[in-house]
């Protein structure tokens, strides 16, 4: 209706003075007004109009690129997350078969321990006795060297039996150790000096041997 307003007010030929003043007229000034300002705010709203697209098309270009590159992150870290917990199965894997090998060598260490402690024992009693063995054989030759202790052995039987008693022992007791200076010749002389010390001594020459093989023996 507005519309037809206007084109009749366009159609209508120039009124005089008197009827600019008419209510009729007024109300078609109005109208021209109104329509003035309808034009301007519709140009103005055309502008906001073609800002708002613009922002609207620019924005909804960065989020959506903003969304691809964070579904593109997501994956990135789901595959990160299953390689972890793939990663992680193995570690407790390798932490289970770690910790019952270091329980195994725990274990074989205690085992290596004890026996440490029981050889170091038995080597501490094996020093004592080869140093008693050694004291006793140094006393044996220190007699056995002195003038005359053939005869001394003759006159005191007790002393022979010591002596070849001693010399036995050592013998049996340390096997192995002895069987490397000593031939099985002396150790027969030895056996036989022990069976029968007096008889044996009364025989040729028998302190010589006896302190040869003591000599060796020490």
């Amino acid at each position: 209706m507005l519309l037809l307003l206007l084109i009749a007010s366009a159609c209508v030929s120039p009124v005089s003075a008197d009827n600019k003043n008419r209510p009729v007229s007024k109300v078609i000034t109005l109208l021209k007004d109104m329509v003035t300002q309808l034009q301007k705010e519709s140009e103005e709203d055309e502008d906001v109009y073609e800002a708002m697209g613009c922002w609207c098309e620019t924005n909804d270009k960065e989020k959506t690129k903003s969304i691809t590159d964070a579904q593109a992150h997501i994956q990135d870290l789901t595959s990160a997350i299953e390689g972890y917990a793939g990663k992680s199965a193995q570690l407790n894997t390798e932490v289970g078969h770690l910790s019952k090998e270091v329980a195994k060598n725990g274990q074989a260490m205690d085992q290596a321990t004890a026996l440490r402690t029981k050889q170091l024992a038995e080597f501490n009693e094996e020093e004592k006795g080869m140093l008693q063995s050694i004291s006793a054989l140094k006393s044996a030759v220190v007699v056995m060297s002195k003038q005359n202790a053939a005869e001394a052995m003759l006159q005191d039987s007790a002393m022979a039996v010591s002596i070849s008693a001693l010399m036995e022992k050592e013998l049996k007791l340390h096997r192995s150790l002895l069987g490397e200076v000593i031939t099985p010749q002396q150790r027969r002389t030895v056996s036989n000096f022990a069976k029968a010390p007096e008889n044996f001594l009364q025989t040729a020459a028998p302190s010589g041997a006896i302190f040869g093989i003591l000599k060796q023996m020490k």
